[in-house]
């Protein structure tokens, strides 16, 4: 505060002296004036008397009005002292009034001068302090103020931000918000006199202001929070819905509205679950519900109302059928899982770690989330474990104790293949090492679902995703009954290629697969100008020899000759099949006709060798064979089908084998309509 003014001097003060000297003058004067006129009138006649006494009077007159006047002089000088002296009480009365206000005062004249300024004030603005004076002009105090760097909106806006305060500054009435230097802030409210003057409070709202800025943030993370509790609920795979104790929707996933899209899911929030299910009906959703809609609602309440948790297969309208799970939560709430089976996959879920809208919703959260039939983890941007729910940790038995949060994933898999949690690496020759280096790889930069053995038997198909948040959220689905079946039905696939393959009697293979192998060799053959060589054989009199025997020893007979033909066939290639009822072929590539002819050879003395009766021949009491030879180049250009070629040639040297005795082998290029290239030398075998 400015000390107070000294009192100022009174007109007696200031005119005391000279008047004290002009009276003295005066009376001098008069004097000798009148000494002057007793004189003048000893002297003349009675108008210089008059004239005397006149010149006598005159000063006299003078000298009183000079009295009155100073006398009144006097008196207002008395009157203004007395009001200065009660305008110094006001002012003291003002400053201590000031002194007790809670907010800052500053007072200014109608030139925007300062007049007074308060204590707190002058502390609020320690940088201009020194310069609250009074008489300083407001605009020398803004600048002051602006160059400190006292007000936070006007560093390096300085100028614009004094012309705007100024003209700001002249309305009649102004009530704002300013910031201040180490984040302070005061409410500036400036209301004009009537005399043009300016009176300017100022309050300290800091920590008001602080406390609304952390109520903002709250309130983001709030909204944050639910804006994350959506997104994770959106990429659940599975379809998800929660009803509130009065079993009214609250939240719902984008996988729910996509498997009923009938219902309006977003105009449902707040609708009963009696209601939703009622529409559901109408749109035929339920197959098992079409023509008993009212019985089947009935009874779906009340097993609904009665139920702590139950699990059904519920089939859907187009052929669709979704496995539901209902879990009744302890505050009464129900939450709803619902999985589309009908493509019998895993679905993927994703839930991102977020600050909850306070407990309720962190507690909803919680228990959406261990409903789920599947195991679920969610780890952080650092691949640090997070959360994870009860049927994780009971499908990862063996990690229990270390999943906790804050453990990070490589740690987990270092201990579980430590510890051999893990079965046979999914390659074959792959090291544990290198599979755990795969699986890291994978779980860092997620794509396909992978399937994880485990070392007691059990298959999981784990599926891992990034959220927007750089989170991973990986859901973990036990597969081993659909593994195991998997695996059935690929044997069963591998057994019935074989047996799609193999003649059923003999074994050897059958007619299709020996086409397939004649075409395959012929074109192998001719790219690399092979020769191809084919033996057509036939038993003889096998109808005789069924007519004697019986079937059943005929089907012994065709295997003993069987056994006899794929004796010692070992090459790749090479094929020996069952062409017809007691017709062989053997198809033998990279074989010129002197190699098939002493293939021929061999195969009449093994049979000859194996000495099967047969009674009924009329050319041998033993059975006997004959065989049909052909062999050549194929050409490159042919087209494959021409294969038939070397078939017929052999099919024609069979022919005349039986039309000269049988029980032995023609060659084909013995026959005269043979049409052949020149045959490469036999291979040594």
């Amino acid at each position: 505060m400015p000390a107070h003014p000294s009192p100022a001097p009174t007109p007696v003060h200031r005119l005391g002296r000279p008047l004290i000297l002009c009276a003295a003058g005066a009376l001098l004067i008069l004097v000798a004036l009148a000494r002057s006129a007793w004189l003048l009138a000893l002297e003349h006649d009675a108008a210089g008397l008059t004239l005397c006494v006149l010149a006598m009077v005159m000063p006299l007159v003078g000298l009183m009005w000079l009295w009155q006047h100073v006398r009144l002089v006097h008196e207002h000088s008395l009157q203004q002292q007395a009001e200065l002296l009660a305008a110094q009480a006001r002012c003291e009365r003002l400053e201590g009034a000031l002194r007790c206000f809670p907010d800052a005062v500053a007072l200014f004249d109608a030139d925007d001068r300062l007049v007074l300024a308060s204590d707190r004030y002058r502390s609020m603005n320690p940088a201009v302090a020194p310069l609250l004076q009074p008489g300083v002009p407001f605009e020398q105090i803004l600048r002051a103020a602006a160059a400190a760097g006292e007000v936070t909106e006007a560093v390096g806006n300085e100028d614009n931000w004094v012309r705007q305060r100024l003209s700001q500054h002249q309305s009649l009435r102004q009530d704002f918000l300013q910031g201040l230097a180490g984040n302070r802030w005061v409410r500036v409210n400036e209301c004009r006199t009537p005399d043009g003057g300016l009176i300017g409070l100022r309050t300290n709202v800091t920590d008001f202001v602080r406390q609304q800025q952390a109520l903002q943030e709250a309130r983001s993370d709030a909204q944050q929070a639910r804006r994350l509790l959506v997104r994770a609920l959106d990429a659940l795979p599975a379809a998800l819905e929660i009803f509130d104790e009065q079993d009214r929707l609250v939240i719902y996933n984008r996988a729910l509205q996509n498997m009923f899209p009938h219902i309006d899911y977003p105009r449902s929030v707040g609708r009963a679950f009696a209601d939703m299910a009622a529409e559901s009906l109408r749109h035929h959703a339920v197959v098992e519900a079409v023509g008993q809609e009212e019985q089947w609602l009935a009874q779906r309440l009340q097993s609904r109302a009665s139920m702590s948790s139950r699990s059904f297969l519920q089939e859907l309208s187009g052929r669709r059928w979704v496995q539901a799970f209902e879990t009744r939560t302890p505050e009464g709430y129900v939450v709803a899982i619902r999985l589309d089976m009908t493509e019998q996959v895993t679905q993927r879920k994703a839930l991102e770690q977020a600050q909850r809208e306070g407990q309720r919703v962190r507690q909803l959260l919680m228990d959406a989330l261990e409903a789920l039939p599947e195991g679920l983890a969610v780890y952080d941007t650092d691949d640090r474990l997070l959360m994870c729910n009860t049927q994780y940790r009971v499908m990862y038995n063996g990690l229990a104790h270390l999943l906790q949060p804050g453990r990070s994933f490589d740690e987990l898999i270092e201990y579980s293949v430590t510890h051999q949690h893990f079965g046979q690496a999914p390659q074959s020759g792959e090291t544990a090492e290198d599979w755990a280096a795969q699986r890291l790889a994978s779980h860092r930069q997620p794509g396909a679902a992978m399937l994880v053995p485990m070392h007691d038997g059990r298959w999981f198909r784990v599926h891992e995703r990034k959220t927007a948040e750089k989170m991973t959220v990986g859901v973990h689905v036990d597969v081993t009954e659909l593994v195991l079946k998997e695996q059935q039905l690929a044997h069963a696939n591998q057994l019935l290629a074989t047996l799609s393959a193999t003649d059923g009697l003999t074994g050897l293979h059958n007619r299709r697969s020996f086409d397939e192998a004649l075409t395959a060799e012929w074109q192998r053959c001719a790219r690399h100008e092979l020769p191809l060589a084919l033996l057509l054989v036939d038993i003889d009199h096998f109808k005789l020899y069924n007519d004697h025997y019986g079937h059943l020893a005929g089907d012994d007979c065709l295997r003993r000759v069987a056994q006899v033909l794929n004796a010692d066939f070992r090459r790749s290639g090479e094929v020996v099949a069952r062409y017809g009822g007691e017709e062989f072929v053997l198809l033998l590539p990279g074989i010129a006709l002197e190699g098939a002819r002493e293939v021929a050879q061999r195969c009449l003395e093994r049979i000859r060798t194996e000495n099967i009766p047969h009674a009924a021949s009329p050319t041998s009491p033993r059975l006997t064979l004959s065989i049909g030879v052909a062999a050549w180049v194929p050409d490159g250009k042919a087209h494959p089908h021409q294969a038939h070629r070397l078939i017929n040639a052999a099919d024609a040297a069979l022919y005349h084998a039986k039309q000269t005795g049988r029980a032995r082998y023609v060659l084909a290029s013995e026959l005269q309509d043979m049409d052949a290239r020149p045959h490469l030398a036999p291979p040594d075998r």
